[in-house]
């Protein structure tokens, strides 16, 4: 399954684009989401593989399986005050 997964802020203004294509088993997980973002950008390996990834527009955790029409987005948490 290809998903589309969109991406925000400093890292889509960093990486130039607003989403990310990823081939992934048909019953991938959202890890194997983080997996194939990390190889497909090595320079930032270790940050997909950590970052928090929201399955229709909620965050889940890594052992969720996904499902093809699934929307996918990896949103930079910042913090302030």
């Amino acid at each position: 399954m290809v998903f589309r997964v969109l991406i925000f802020g400093s890292l889509a203004r960093e990486l130039s684009c607003a989403s990310i294509a990823v081939d992934v088993p048909d019953n991938a997980s959202v890890r194997d989401v983080n997996e194939a973002l990390a190889a497909s950008h090595p320079h930032k390996a270790t940050f997909f593989r950590g970052a928090r990834l929201a399955v229709n527009h909620s965050f889940r955790s890594a052992d969720v399986p996904l499902r093809a029409g699934d929307e996918i987005a990896l949103v930079e948490l910042v913090g302030g005050g």
